[in-house]
């Protein structure tokens, strides 16, 4: 009772109605699946291969199908009470009975196994996939569904091929888990960026079995898609991310036609890893890196820099529907400084859907960089029926694209809009849009915001501009401390600051033993047997002081925490670095969130 009162007592987290919880309720499932279909893109449909026919028949492929890597690793991983796969998705939406069940057993067998012999989600090899299987599939079903899943996390850049400085005894900590780097080796041996051959050989028999087939990237990052984004055996792929909980039963709502994708690219897909010129520095050192790349990162880089525009695949703001869209501009107007566009959008296609508009600014060069597109504004429509009609309002400040000038080439340590005409775009991609007609004129360079150098780069040595070519920069020596402005604390104070005893040796054990004889335990308030103001005055001001006022934490939590009284049954716990929430360890050293 004791090791799980914290989760069963949370007080860090509101109580529902008639004391439901507020975590994992159903109502928050809903919204997670919601918030998962939201942002899942439809990277290619040709044939429109979907949404998937009603009735339709499908064999699901890959390990992915079940080894479903539900978020990214490190300070944001949870530990959670389950976790809908794709297949399971297609059984609760009812398309049970529709799938070749030998070839998902085939699948499920394989990746508990390896479950079992202690490997990690979504760092599970692909099987063999034997060919007699994928015919017997193709005699039940009409459509493949391929599920392709990476892992990403803290420590998890993607590499191109396998990075020779992490060695063998190398360990990565991924969320609660402790991965050895041995296995990205052994798992990805031309690097997670990439198809495994195991994973081209699987695609390669599929595809020779079905005409129709659908691609789930179970993805947190980027991936190569230049296997699939002119392949006419591939007609359909479901960009899914990942998804958490829900998120296999959000995919196959979608592949199934609840619903049509929405979710747009917020990243360019380029041809290859290498395409990125972040790739070229990013992996020389695991503690610093040179940001030669300035403002051109993303699409900024491919939209600017001369040449690079045809290395993408998949453009920023990229993402298609089950329908289709037109807009018409309404009116573009201009008031003290701020843009507003009115945009009627309109659903012209055979279903109902939602569209993102975006807005994007060109400003011009003058003595500042400037990104040849730089997005302003977006807004996503609500659900449209076929017809149907809404207009959208698009609003924009034009100090939002000011130029930070840091050597003082207008105005040191400010952001300036620089004189000269500045231009609009508009549409529902960085590629695709069309101009406004309007044109913002600054007869002069303004200062927006006058900032003052607080820090100074010393050894950044040279930055990308606009055109390709590297500007040298000045390596001006670090300035003291005490000129720059901020505070400087003393020596006096600081040592005031340190605790006079370290943490007594043992309270990290939990036992009933350690309780005060007399003391009614925390776990009474869990258990609805005392209020908490009966259980707070058991304590003496001094305990009470040590509980609301937390202490240093060891161990995995990289801030303050609170409690750490085993004496009256309250846990330590931990206030850990993330967006997770509580962290704690019911487990030896995993972790999850309450």
């Amino acid at each position: 009772m004791g090791k799980w009162q914290r989760i069963q007592f949370q007080p860090g987290v509101g109580i529902g109605p008639e004391g439901s919880r507020v975590t994992a309720c159903e109502v928050h499932r809903t919204l997670s699946k919601e918030a998962a279909k939201e942002g899942m893109v439809l990277l290619k449909n040709e044939g429109e291969v979907l949404p998937l026919a009603e009735g339709s028949r499908i064999a699901l492929f890959g390990k992915g199908t079940f080894d479903y890597v539900k978020g990214g690793g490190g300070s944001g991983d949870v530990t959670v009470s389950y976790i809908t796969n794709l297949y399971e998705g297609f059984c609760k939406i009812g398309w049970g009975g529709h799938i070749h069940k030998e070839t998902a057993e085939y699948y499920e067998n394989w990746v508990e196994k390896q479950y079992e012999s202690g490997i990690d989600p979504g760092m599970t090899k692909e099987p063999e996939l034997p060919e007699d299987l994928c015919r017997r599939a193709a005699a039940f079903a009409d459509t493949a569904v391929i599920s392709l899943c990476r892992f990403s996390g803290e420590g998890w850049d993607r590499k191109s091929k396998y990075d020779e400085r992490m060695d063998e005894s190398a360990v990565v900590i991924a969320g609660n888990t402790t991965v050895a780097s041995s296995g990205t080796k052994e798992t990805f041996p031309k690097g997670d960026f990439y198809l495994t051959e195991e994973e081209e050989k699987m695609i390669e028999t599929v595809t020779r079995y079905f005409e129709k087939v659908v691609v789930v990237l179970n993805v947190g990052g980027m991936v190569d898609t230049s296997w699939f984004v002119k392949e006419k055996k591939i007609p359909a792929v479901l960009l899914a991310w990942q998804g958490g909980m829900e998120g296999g039963l959000a995919a196959a709502e979608l592949l199934a036609g609840m619903g049509s994708p929405s979710g747009k690219l917020p990243d360019t897909f380029a041809a290859r890893l290498e395409d990125y010129p972040s790739s070229y520095n990013f992996h020389e050192s695991d503690f610093y890196v040179d940001y030669t790349d300035d403002i051109y990162v993303g699409y900024r880089y491919f939209e600017t820099i001369p040449g690079a525009l045809a290395k993408v695949n998949y453009p920023f703001g990229f993402g298609l529907s089950y329908t289709q869209f037109d807009w018409q501009v309404v009116s573009v107007s201009e008031k003290l400084g701020q843009l507003l566009v009115q945009v009627d959008l309109t659903n012209v296609g055979k279903r109902p859907g939602k569209e993102v508009l975006q807005v994007y600014g060109m400003a011009p060069q003058g003595k500042l960089g400037k990104s040849k597109r730089h997005l302003l504004v977006f807004e996503k429509s609500r659900l449209l029926q076929p017809g149907e009609t809404q207009r959208l309002r698009l609003a924009w400040k034009m100090e939002d694209m000011a130029s930070y000038d840091d050597l003082g080439k207008v105005k040191k340590s400010a952001y300036v809009l620089e004189q000269g005409d500045y231009f609009f775009y508009l549409g529902n991609s960085v590629e695709n849009v069309e101009k406004l007609d309007h044109t913002y004129s600054q007869t002069q360079d303004q200062v927006v915001l006058q900032c003052q150098p607080k820090l100074v780069p010393a050894s950044l040595k040279e930055r990308m501009l606009a055109d390709g070519t590297m500007e040298p920069l000045p390596q001006l020596p670090a300035r003291n401390p005490k000129e720059c402005g901020l505070p400087y604390l003393s020596k006096e104070p600081l040592d005031g600051l340190k605790p006079a005893t370290r943490a007594v040796p043992g309270t990290y054990c939990w036992g009933e033993d350690l309780y005060k004889k007399g003391v009614r335990p925390f776990s009474e308030v869990a258990e609805g047997r005392m209020t908490v103001k009966e259980f707070l005055a058991q304590m003496t001001d001094e305990e009470v002081a040590h509980l609301l006022g937390g202490q240093p934490n060891t161990g995995v939590a990289n801030t303050f925490g609170w409690g750490n009284m085993p004496e009256y049954g309250i846990p330590n716990c931990m206030t850990a670095d993330g967006p997770a929430g509580v962290w704690v360890a019911p487990f030896g050293s995993h972790r999850s969130a309450v």
